[in-house]
């Protein structure tokens, strides 16, 4: 049996500024706009491992000397809240393997959210002493240093860090929402590269600044053209600018460079719509649809985008997609669409 991959436990600390639809939305034919629509509901493909804490339970009775399954077991008890269930097992699971530098991590991680800080301190000192150039365990031994009163030796974890990546703490403010900080932060670093541009241009949106985000962020695509994720946010800030022509490139270059990200297809529609581009707009919402099946914004966008090229029928398909995906946003679809057939 193989490990399973929660990388939503332990997410490296690199910057994780999800490339996120842009705010302005698609327009509808009359001018309304859908409305937020809640998560469908996910099943899994054919033949998909079952993820459920059963399945790891009964694995571990089957094999009681695999840490294979105790180390999934462990994931799914920190996903459920059970923080001293999940040091068990990863204990379990260090005890068998004492070099098993996840293990070791996660046994930190579930310490410190039991607010057992002395125990998370030495799992991850343990880890740490595994992968010396780790800035998340760097980072996660800093917090519970912090919050055992070890302040000094957290200033220390924390100045390795920084050693490690230059960005980490500007991040750290960004992901808390502190955006003045990080930006300040970013400022702040002496050796900048694509990505302190990058934190700089995000927090320069959030504070609604976006000449000056436009500016960091063309620097950071200049020290990486392959920077997809920063040619998204170029494009979201020449949006913010009504530079519609500028936002459309940029965000052909996000789709270019990262072919399966559905939101930067998005963003791309909604601004040839903004230019009048509606067959391009209909081909860019295309693509979001068949990468991510499920979103209801992209099938309703599309839906609008075919109206404005005459197809119905086009129109009425994702009408039927969209029933089974949000219900409300269905309707809102159907209505456009009957409007559509009235006018003729």
């Amino acid at each position: 049996m193989k490990r399973l991959l929660f990388t939503f436990f332990f997410a490296a600390l690199a910057l994780s500024f999800a490339s996120c639809k842009s705010t302005s939305s698609p327009e509808s034919a009359n001018g309304t706009q859908p409305a937020a629509t809640p998560t469908a509901e996910f099943t899994p493909p054919p033949g998909a491992v079952e993820v459920s804490e059963d399945t790891f339970k009964k694995d571990a009775e089957q094999n009681p000397d695999d840490p294979t399954p105790h180390f999934n077991l462990g994931n799914i008890y920190l996903a459920e809240g059970k923080f001293d269930d999940a040091a068990g097992e990863f204990r379990f699971v260090v005890t068998k393997n004492p070099k098993d530098v996840d293990a070791l991590a996660k046994l930190g991680i579930a310490y410190a959210s039991a607010g057992k800080f002395d125990d998370a301190i030495d799992a991850f000192k343990r880890s740490l002493a595994l992968s010396p150039n780790s800035a998340e365990l760097h980072q996660r031994l800093a917090e519970a240093y912090d919050k055992s009163g070890r302040g000094a030796e957290a200033a220390k974890e924390r100045a390795s860090l920084q050693r490690l990546d230059p960005n980490a703490q500007a991040k750290e403010l960004y992901k808390s929402g502190k955006y003045a900080e990080a930006l300040a932060e970013s400022q702040k670093v002496s050796n900048k590269n694509a990505e302190t541009y990058f934190v700089m241009g995000n927090a320069l949106i959030k504070l609604n600044q976006a000449k000056d985000a436009a500016a960091a962020l063309k620097q950071a695509v200049k020290l990486n053209p392959k920077y997809g994720d920063a040619f998204l946010q170029l494009g979201n800030a020449y949006d913010q600018l009504n530079q519609q022509e500028d936002a459309a490139r940029a965000f052909q270059q996000a789709t270019s460079i990262n072919p399966q990200d559905s939101d930067a297809f998005f963003d791309l529609g909604n601004t040839y719509n903004k230019l009048g581009r509606f067959k391009d707009a209909a081909d860019a919402f295309n693509r979001a649809v068949s990468i991510k099946p499920g979103d209801a914004d992209a099938r309703y966008a599309l839906g609008i985008a075919q109206l404005r090229n005459g197809n119905v029928g086009g129109a009425n398909e994702q009408y039927e997609a969209l029933k089974g995906i949000n219900k409300e946003t269905a309707d809102k679809l159907q209505q456009l669409i009957n409007r559509s057939a009235g006018s003729k």
